[in-house]
């Protein structure tokens, strides 16, 4: 059986209408298939997806504005759908959030 590239988009399609938002957290647990949520969230990051598609791509792209987290070193990020299902997540070297910094986030999901 092969998956034929329109249900690949199909796939694709499905996840880009239940995006939800973007989370960043100060966890440093590495990232495991089973996790569900960040190890430390900081809830006030919490900001909506935007999207962009192209052939079996999915483009999700998040911003972290500079009033918002500040005073915390952040070090894990999660993108959600599904009223906050954890799509994917991912830990880094810390930034320390301060006003002068804003963060973006860009996760590209290929469907392969």
């Amino acid at each position: 059986m092969v998956l034929t590239t329109t249900g690949k988009n199909g796939i694709r399609d499905l996840i880009n209408t239940a995006k939800d938002f973007g989370e960043m957290g100060t966890g440093t647990n590495a990232p495991q298939p089973s996790d569900t949520a960040l190890q430390t969230p900081v809830t006030a990051t919490q900001t909506a997806l935007t999207s962009s598609t192209a052939d079996k791509t999915l483009l999700l792209d998040y911003t972290l504005n500079s009033v918002t987290g500040n005073g915390n070193t952040l070090t894990e990020f999660r993108n959600t759908i599904s009223s906050g299902t954890t799509l994917s997540r991912v830990t880094f070297a810390g930034i320390q959030k301060t006003s002068s910094i804003e963060v973006e986030v860009s996760t590209t999901l290929f469907i392969e």
